[in-house]
């Protein structure tokens, strides 16, 4: 399952890298025997890496503090991109693996610093603010170029701005964020303001995400069937190879023009950078064990506690372990679409809550990894839990109850119907882990509620999510260092195509607090209305909500260099491997000596805790 957050938070985490979904979204090690072992290393990353790395001369600005200086431009790396987008273009399709792609190709104006809570240029090299903070001057760095070798232009940032807005492009996302904003005005070739038309806390940082698009490329073309194929980009890789449904393989830019800045040293690293695409975790876990893939990322615990301790593992030739970082940490939940008569009372959404035995799945399937949630902002909360919220423990005594005053009397076979109406649930998943579904659809049929789950592909699920067309779905949703709730929880939002408000939300108190934190600049404060804008969504229930994990899981072939944290500080394994991670020629070399020879390498540390 790819996790999810709001788009501007979202892009601007991942371009001061990663990027959902991640986030969302596996990768993995076990022997099926030493010659196909050795076999499947050899081949891995044949190149032969330089003793040093070049930067140009000029390079000037400060360092991003998370890199490691002594990292060598070289090599490849083969990473799973779970099942393929119907797009790449993560503006009309927004998915963690296309967000990751794209903030690899597309940079903003502005970003957030990788380990501090302020701006760091990126394609503007400075820029101003104006008295009443409405309006927002950028000038870009005369340096930034197109891999085609074309000067980027404050033009190229307006025609962002045209076509995410055009009521013909499928852009809904970030439509709400750039709405609150006039067209941006070219004051000259290089520089261009842009005014909000509202006062809102987030005004500079939406502007500041602003992004490039080759204006003199994309002119004529149509938006929306961009989509795999991106002939022309900004960032540092460049899409060099793609087999639909099979790969995609994006290659270096030497001559990359950020290059130029020292915040970028040390940074992007592998010459060629390959995702493979398969839906099937477990397939992705074998791939990995057979050399095929250099990283999996552990989103099962079981396949963390009974498939990872293999003999790769045990002999050091492969790494398992737990990261704790900062990375802000989101919520997931079974949606339930508020649209449709069945939840619009508050009651039912209850008593769907009361029927999930989340302590009994997270000991029987997740081995007691998470903790379960009763906030959709968990990290505003000492311990993750609202104080003020309902914990929902499994209680079918409760359930019954408040559904019986919901109108729901038991009727023919004992299932329950309202007004003679039978209540039935349709959950929609395209993932081939059941388990937890299948726990769930027995328990509400227990409770009398006919419960079915349809299997569909990726691209359908994304068409009926976008459509509004389900009852209930599973989704994970990432968070932010600068939340923004309106994408999510306004009412505005909520029948949109495509919108982040996917259970449709429509409450005036929400509203009312979302009104009230535009206009907060003291991030303090922001942060107390949010926590009550949190206890106000635990109230009317939108969500089932389910667990959550502190930590990242991960398997990796001990041949990479990568910082003394091993993830960002606020990223996940998609917004520090390919950013941060580098080829090591040393640790290649013992590799290969140990796996030729049988011999053991030293282990790893099983835990890594961020530390500054």
């Amino acid at each position: 399952m790819k996790k999810i957050a709001s788009s501007f938070a979202r892009f601007q985490v991942a371009s001061s890298f990663f990027k959902l979904i991640l986030s969302s979204l596996v990768i993995g090690i076990s022997l099926v025997g030493c010659k196909t072992e050795k076999q499947s290393h050899k081949t891995a990353n044949p190149e032969v890496c330089p003793e040093t790395s070049i930067y140009p001369a000029d390079a000037d600005g400060e360092f991003d503090p998370m890199a490691d200086l002594s990292a060598v431009p070289c090599g490849t790396i083969r990473l799973w991109g779970s099942a393929m987008p119907k797009s790449f273009n993560m503006w009309e399709d927004y998915n963690s693996f296309s967000a990751g792609l794209m903030s690899l190709m597309f940079e903003p104006l502005v970003s957030l610093h990788s380990t501090e809570d302020r701006p760091i240029g990126i394609l503007a090299d400075r820029w101003e603010i104006s008295a009443d903070s409405m309006t927002f001057t950028f000038h870009i760095d005369p340096r930034a170029r197109w891999s085609d070798g074309v000067q980027i232009t404050a033009e190229d940032v307006q025609f962002y701005y045209d076509v995410i807005m055009n009521p013909q492009n499928l852009t809904p996302i970030f439509k709400v964020g750039l709405s609150r904003f006039e067209r941006p005005k070219i004051i000259d070739s290089l520089t261009l303001s842009i005014t909000a038309k509202d006062v809102h806390w987030a005004n500079f940082w939406e502007a500041a995400g602003l992004v490039a698009f080759p204006k003199h490329v994309w002119k004529d073309a149509d938006f929306n069937q961009i989509r795999y194929r991106f002939s022309v980009v900004e960032g540092p890789y460049q899409i060099s190879d793609f087999r639909e449904e099979r790969y995609v393989e994006l290659s270096r830019n030497a001559n990359w023009w950020g290059f130029h800045k020292n915040w970028n040293r040390g940074k992007y690293n592998f010459e060629k950078i390959r995702y493979r695409f398969m839906e099937d975790r477990t397939k992705a876990l074998e791939a990995f064990k057979k050399g095929d893939l250099d990283v999996y990322a552990v989103y099962t615990s079981s396949i963390w506690m009974k498939q990872t301790d293999f003999d790769a593992v045990q002999k050091g030739w492969a790494v398992k372990q737990q990261i704790f970082n900062r990375e802000p940490i989101g919520f997931q939940g079974m949606a339930m679409n508020l649209r449709r008569d069945k939840f619009k009372d508050v009651r039912v959404r209850k008593a769907l809550s009361y029927l999930m035995n989340r302590q009994l799945m997270n000991e029987k399937y997740m081995y007691n990894q998470y903790f379960l949630l009763n906030s959709y902002y968990p990290d505003q909360w000492p311990s993750h839990d609202n104080p003020h919220a309902e914990n929902y423990p499994f209680d079918m005594d409760k359930a019954r109850a408040l559904l019986t005053e919901a109108g729901y009397i038991p009727g023919n076979k004992g299932m329950l119907e309202k007004d003679g109406i039978p209540f039935t649930i349709s959950f929609i998943t395209a993932s081939e882990d059941m388990r937890h579904l299948t726990f769930y659809q027995e328990t509400l049929q227990k409770a009398g509620i006919q419960v079915s789950i349809e299997q569909i592909s990726q691209s359908t699920l994304r068409k009926r999510l976008d459509e509004a067309d389900f009852d209930m779905y599973w989704i994970a949703w990432g968070s932010s260092r600068l939340n923004d709730p309106e994408a999510s929880w306004s009412s505005a939002t909520a029948n949109d195509p495509g919108t982040n408000n996917l259970t449709g939300v429509q409450d005036p108190i929400i509203d009312s607090l979302i009104h009230l934190q535009k206009t907060e600049f003291d991030l303090k404060k922001r942060n107390e209305i949010l926590r009550a804008l949190d206890t106000r969504l635990t109230e009317i229930v939108p969500y089932v909500l389910m667990w959550q994990c502190d930590f990242h899981r991960v398997l990796y072939w001990n041949r990479f260099g990568m910082p003394k944290n091993v993830y960002a500080k606020f990223g996940r394994e998609d917004e520090s491997i390919p950013v941060y991670w580098w080829l090591s020629t040393e640790k290649r070399q013992k590799l290969d000596a140990a796996m030729a020879e049988g011999k053991e390498l030293p282990l790893e540390a099983s835990e890594v805790h961020y530390a500054e």
